[in-house]
């Protein structure tokens, strides 16, 4: 038997994929779950929550494949460059992360105050122990601070989102970008050069 909080996520999401995240309202959760509007406000206190909560869901599910994908990795290089690319492609491919980043969501995303933390806090929870386990075994600088690279990753997959939107998976500039710019920053701390940004 599924447990009610688990049954509200699952029509929750039903309800996103077939009427959109904004024209679904709780009583369209409640009947698809088949439960009182006061038992999904019992697990779920706003709508926003319940958004959050099949959001995190969705999201742990795809990390799981990621995380999957990029055990068949040798290198941590290998791990970030394909993972990365593995990940934003796998996401966009789904059509419930499809929905969570479309305009539709916008309006949502900005009342739900803790959506980028939440975004930066997963990057973390897949990316973290791989790289502490790669600073460990000497691939990756010691003094890489694993906390605000993760961070920083957060944003490349943002990035990632519009490349490969725009230009597909397959193409050889993404993991061009990622070599360039991701990875030398696992192995040497760069002093950052204004001038020489400026002169590029």
């Amino acid at each position: 038997m599924t447990d009610p909080a688990t049954a509200i996520l699952l029509a929750a999401e039903s309800c996103y994929l077939r009427l959109g995240i904004t024209k679904t309202t709780m009583d369209d959760v409640a009947r698809e779950a088949g439960v009182s509007r006061p038992t999904v406000y019992r697990h779920y206190a706003t709508r926003d929550d319940l958004i959050t909560g099949v959001l995190l869901a969705r999201a742990r599910d795809l990390l799981d494949r990621a995380r999957r994908f990029i055990d068949t990795r040798s290198t941590i290089d290998a791990k970030l460059v394909d993972g990365m690319i593995f990940l934003v492609d796998s996401g966009r491919r789904d059509p419930m992360v499809l929905q969570l980043v479309s305009l539709e969501f916008l309006e949502v995303a900005n009342r739900v105050s803790d959506t980028p933390k939440l975004a930066t806090d997963l990057t973390a929870e897949l990316w973290s122990p791989i790289l502490r386990e790669a600073q460990e075994s000497g691939e990756v600088r010691a003094d890489l601070d694993v906390d605000r690279f993760c961070a920083w990753l957060t944003f490349v997959e943002l990035i990632l989102v519009g490349r490969i939107g725009r230009l597909g998976a397959e193409d050889p500039s993404h993991r061009r970008l990622m070599e360039r710019f991701v990875v030398p920053a696992l192995h040497q701390a760069v002093e950052y050069d204004r001038g020489a940004v400026r002169a590029s």
